[in-house]
């Protein structure tokens, strides 16, 4: 099954997150400067405007954080539409971040346009891998022993599509290699792991989610009424999936009415 929970004609919506402690739903609109939380068994959703471009928001030990174009904040989300912000870290603005994943040890992995850094649980950041032209994801295995990295548009250095690395015990990356090459016309966005291993991808340019074995084997596709799928958000047996109305004509809107909305996946259905 599929539906709209919420369409609020999101530019750039991504950065699902599921919390299961408040048992609610973050995104963003990056392009907005938009914070967006969802409460699934109240049926609301509440929204505040960021004072920069925001890639990712996180309930972490420490708060919640958000990743701003400049750098690492810690923000508090007020009734009246409002954020207040603390800056933890600074980055340059012309590679902004653009997406974050939670570990259970508390470690934030997180990418810039340009480049992933690891903040530990002290919010001390370390560069770990460059050289990508549009970074997204990335992801965590089950295990935490691997991360999977996405370069969207690919370059002469790097091709497009995800990669995955061995997480040392130092925190560093080692024995990077290509998993998914992307053979499609769309363009690779953000990817989330499922408990079984499974990366699921959103495509920008598509209306697919894709889902790839721990093997780099697509095993699932599910067509949605939304183009440009940026990213997936799991909550038990469901899927939240963010999409973007950025440069979408009226025609390619009008095949697919739900782009800019936040849809749920059951799975299994």
């Amino acid at each position: 099954m599929i539906r709209c929970i919420v369409n609020p004609g999101c530019s750039l919506g991504e950065g699902p997150l599921w919390d299961a402690e408040s048992r609610r739903l973050y995104w963003v609109d990056i392009l907005e400067n938009r914070i967006y939380r969802h409460d699934p068994a109240a049926d609301t959703t509440e929204s505040w405007r960021t004072p920069e471009h925001v890639g990712f928001v996180l309930p972490t030990q420490h708060g919640l954080v958000a990743g701003f174009a400049s750098g690492l904040h810690r923000v508090e989300l007020h009734d009246d539409g409002t954020v207040t912000s603390l800056r933890i870290d600074r980055v340059d603005p012309e590679f902004r971040f653009n997406d974050a994943t939670l570990g259970a040890d508390g470690r934030i992995w997180a990418c810039t346009l340009a480049a992933y850094y690891c903040y530990d649980d002290q919010l001390n950041r370390r560069t770990v891998d460059e050289g990508y032209l549009v970074a997204n994801g990335p992801a965590l295995s089950p295990d935490s022993r691997l991360l999977y990295t996405v370069e969207t548009k690919g370059h002469s250095g790097r091709r497009k599509g995800v990669y995955v690395s061995r997480i040392e015990a130092d925190g560093t990356l080692a024995g990077q290699r290509l998993l998914v090459e992307w053979a499609y016309g769309s363009l690779p966005d953000g990817v989330v792991t499922d408990a079984d291993g499974n990366l699921w991808l959103g495509e920008f340019y598509g209306n697919v989610l894709r889902r790839f074995n721990a093997e780099g084997e697509e095993t699932l596709t599910v067509p949605l009424p939304a183009w440009n799928v940026t990213k997936a958000a799991l909550a038990d047996r469901r899927l939240y999936v963010t999409s973007a109305r950025v440069d979408v004509d009226e025609e390619t809107l009008a095949r697919h009415p739900d782009t800019g909305a936040v849809l749920e996946v059951v799975l299994g259905e």
